[in-house]
């Protein structure tokens, strides 16, 4: 990899809520792996080489039905690291063509340094809490989006007998955990889309979790003296 892209943009929010999360920690590792491996490479990577260079079989093939890498005519692909590559690449030729042009125009440069010096701080500081309210206020919509779909699985029994029948998990069960994925959700930020997205990563999710049985109380010895 070209030195002037030495790292790629890693989102701890978005690995934590992806399909990826829900794999064991040793595919993780090698999905890990293989980013850096493939962005090392410029994004061209194939199947053979992937395996040479990581062998674990079985994992790669856990990433691949999962759609958590995809495999097109034996070229393994990562979409989020083609997508950043894409965009760093094309910025660095745009400014390479900038460059060979001497740069911006000095009529361009003089009206950015006088439009930032004609902006008051008080306008600054203004603009800051403008935008920090309104990110605040897309939080608690979305939350309040998030929340209708929970109350809509949680009032649908049609919907919570085909969630039962799909993960085996009695109906006391499917309820807490949908509270607790709702939780997740709210705490990671993470809006869907709608509730047909909602519900089958709710299902994913379920499936992956590790349900302990529930422990009968012990009946206490009796003992009787003749």
């Amino acid at each position: 990899m070209a030195k002037e892209l030495p790292y790629f943009q890693f989102e701890p929010a978005e690995y934590l809520t992806k399909d990826i999360s829900f794999c064991s920690l040793a595919v993780q590792g090698l999905f890990i792996n293989a980013c850096a491996y493939y962005w090392q490479r410029e994004c061209k990577l194939t199947k053979e080489q992937f395996l040479r260079r990581l062998n674990y079989p079985q994992e790669f093939e856990e990433l691949i039905n999962e759609g958590i890498i995809d495999l097109q005519e034996n070229q393994v692909k990562i979409k989020f690291l083609d997508y950043q590559f894409l965009k760093a690449t094309s910025q660095s030729k745009t400014n390479s063509a900038n460059g060979s042009k001497g740069g911006r125009p000095k009529s361009e440069k003089r009206n950015e340094s006088e439009t930032k010096a004609n902006l008051k701080p008080n306008e600054s500081e203004t603009k800051a809490i403008k935008e920090e309210k309104i990110k605040e206020e897309k939080i608690k919509e979305d939350n309040l989006y998030t929340n209708d779909f929970l109350q809509r699985a949680l009032n649908s029994d049609s919907w919570l007998e085909n969630v039962c029948r799909a993960t085996k998990r009695d109906l006391i069960t499917v309820k807490n955990k949908l509270s607790e994925y709702d939780a997740l959700l709210l705490a990671t930020l993470d809006k869907k889309n709608n509730f047909k997205e909602y519900g089958s990563h709710f299902t994913h999710w379920l499936n992956k979790q590790e349900i302990k049985p529930i422990e009968k109380p012990k009946r206490p010895n009796f003992y009787f003296q003749g």
